[in-house]
């Protein structure tokens, strides 16, 4: 009987349960999440080897068969050239202004409507109507009946002092003015949205216990509010940064990067050199440029943010 139990060998187990689910698990999480990453690769991986790939040659519009490698070499001659440098101090000036500005709104509109009144509502449909439009219709409305030198409104009331307003989209420094109005007016309600959903959130007990040892309402906003509301600052600080960064309908529509290039972001350098002045592998390569520094500016905010929360919580 031992020979012929020894000669027969049983069959395989069947496998175990927990094996099976886990395999479940990760044959639906791959139904699920295969499709974005798909077109997640589609619309910004391969575009972005793409650009990599080809700010490495001189490669031209005008002659595309003709294209040469050249290696690094558009990388350094984006260091030597002004117009690059100026466009990148426009972008560094028109994102920290226009980021600070709509966290600081933003943040003070979610504060004020945070307690209920009548109409809070429709305040609060109000306050998301410039989001609602498009970028182009907005700057649009701005330039045409707001900033337009002869019939805007702004130099209209201006004339009723006595003041002779300026032309707002075509001298300097008040295109720069222009563009950084429209673009707050404009995304302001997207952080007002994100904070007044954090301050939904945010525990009343803590702030309570604020209010009963005596501290006042802006001492409490101050102490005690905006600490909570560290993680989701970074977040908009992040996010607002990767917008603003690549902003180029209102510019484009508004000033079209003038007078004198005053207004000329990265974005517009980009579409100038590469689509108008046929150097595609240059205007990638200041694309690239333009990639790595809204990178490394995010990933900077996001290490600050990190490290404070650890020292907060006592972690390391």
């Amino acid at each position: 009987m031992t020979r012929r139990a020894a000669s027969h060998p049983q069959p395989p187990r069947a496998p175990h349960r927990g094996a099976r689910r886990s395999a479940l698990h990760w044959r639906d999480t791959a139904l699920f999440i295969g499709p974005t990453l798909l077109a997640l690769a589609v619309v910004a991986v391969l575009p972005t080897l793409w650009a990599i790939f080809s700010s490495l040659f001189d490669w031209h519009f005008h002659r595309p068969d003709a294209r040469s490698f050249v290696g690094i070499d558009n990388y350094l001659r984006l260091a030597r050239d002004p117009r690059f440098l100026n466009a990148a101090w426009v972008t560094t000036i028109y994102t920290t202004v226009s980021v600070s500005a709509t966290l600081v709104f933003g943040t003070l509109l979610a504060l004020l409507t945070k307690a209920p009144f009548p109409g809070k509502g429709l305040v609060r449909a109000l306050l998301t109507v410039p989001m609602i439009m498009t970028p182009v219709v907005s700057t649009l409305v701005w330039k045409t009946f707001f900033f337009e030198a002869d019939l805007g409104l702004i130099n209209w009331v201006l004339g009723f002092a006595g003041i002779e307003g300026p032309a707002w989209v075509a001298s300097s420094p008040s295109a720069l003015i222009t563009i950084l109005v429209v673009n707050i007016w404009f995304m302001t309600p997207f952080v007002y949205l994100v904070m007044d959903a954090a301050l939904e959130g945010l525990p009343t007990d803590v702030i309570d216990a604020a209010k009963i040892d005596g501290a006042g309402y802006w001492r409490r906003v101050r102490f005690v509010i905006l600490p909570m509301l560290r993680a989701t600052i970074v977040f908009t600080v992040i996010f607002r940064i990767t917008i603003d960064a690549r902003m180029f309908e209102i510019i484009h529509v508004m000033t079209g990067g003038g007078p004198a290039r005053d207004t000329e972001v990265l974005t517009l350098w980009v579409y100038n050199a590469a689509l108008r002045g046929f150097h595609l592998g240059y205007g990638n390569a200041g694309g690239v440029v333009l990639m790595l520094l809204v990178g490394s500016a995010c990933l900077a905010i996001m290490l600050v943010g990190l490290r404070d929360l650890y020292q907060r919580t006592g972690t390391t």
